[in-house]
């Protein structure tokens, strides 16, 4: 409804801020990009009110995706509340994003229930709150031209997810459907096992890398796919070495995951502290350490290479 008061003026400007990327006719649009590191600092501490900045606190800002909304939450919230960084990290430990809900404020957990009950994202089918909680779970998000390799069982796998895009629920990056912080925390499942469709995923993921590719074998190019996904990858082993630790499936998955490295990307993994801690008797720890192993000396360490080489032998032998 126009207001015949505020249309007599010719230099008015009226600006709408909405999730939703569906937009009348005439009415221009503009992306609000992710604020810098240094943007988003300032603009949390401006409103904190805090003399000087935190390290811990500067690493939670890093994993809101430095979105502003939520850096304008998560500073109003902390300011309101009067915590110190103690406090403010303490909660943020216990509730992550939860911490965002204040009642003045109102909840963002309330903004993402209502998008998932609209009329379009339940013509989704059932299957599509589990494949955002797969976009949650990982860090990357999901690969675009993967999407039907991830999820073959979803038909029309590519419109679903353009689907997403469209009230805010993910967005796009570099050819990833990724999510923000706050419906990221929200949707990821608590139990990553009793999700049917990260099950799905892990599965894909450990088959394509369960070829011993070498640089003389047909298929060696193809195999660079670990390069952009293997921070995926590296994620799904991490939590599912932790909650299933007798899996043998999901170690072999490791050994493959890192010799794909070894020829791709050279580099260390947060998995190399739970190798080593595996009991000796452990069925996957020689293989585990031997490719390990591979992996320090890739990248020049060659005094770890020969140690867990040297355990390696130690188990074989035994």
């Amino acid at each position: 409804m126009q207001n015949p008061f505020l249309t007599r003026f010719g230099n008015i400007c009226l600006c709408i801020t909405s999730c939703i990327s569906t937009i009348p006719p005439d009415c221009k649009t503009l992306e609000i990009p992710t604020l810098s590191t240094e943007a988003a600092r300032n603009t949390f501490y401006r409103i904190y009110r805090r003399r000087e900045q935190s390290d811990p606190i500067n690493d939670i800002l890093e994993q809101l995706n430095f979105d502003p909304l939520s850096i304008t939450l998560l500073a109003t919230v902390a300011q309101c509340n009067k915590w110190d960084t103690n406090q403010f990290t303490r909660h943020w430990a216990r509730q992550r994003t939860g911490v965002l809900h204040a009642q003045r404020l109102g909840n963002p957990a309330t903004a993402i229930e209502l998008s998932l009950a609209s009329s379009m994202f339940r013509e989704l089918g059932p299957d599509a709150r589990g494949l955002l909680g797969v976009v949650a779970f990982f860090p990357q998000g999901v690969n675009e031209e993967n999407i039907n390799r991830l999820f073959p069982t979803i038909s029309d796998g590519p419109n679903v997810f353009d689907t997403f895009c469209i009230p805010s629920l993910t967005y796009r990056s570099n050819g990833f459907i990724m999510m923000l912080a706050p419906p990221r925390d929200y949707l990821r499942p608590k139990d990553p096992k009793s999700s049917p469709l990260l099950d799905t995923t892990k599965e894909r993921y450990s088959s394509r890398s369960s070829a011993r590719i070498h640089p003389d074998m047909p298929g060696f190019e193809e195999s660079r796919w670990i390069t952009s996904e293997g921070v995926n990858v590296e994620h799904l082993l991490d939590v599912f070495t932790t909650i299933d630790k007798n899996s043998k499936n999901t170690w072999d998955a490791c050994v493959n995951f890192m010799y794909h490295l070894h020829w791709h990307e050279p580099r260390l993994v947060v998995l190399g502290q739970k190798i080593e801690a595996l009991p000796d008797d452990h069925p996957s720890k020689a293989q585990c350490l031997r490719d390990l192993s591979w992996l320090f000396s890739s990248v020049g360490n060659l005094v770890e290479c020969k140690r867990f080489l040297t355990h390696t032998l130690k188990l074989w032998r035994a």
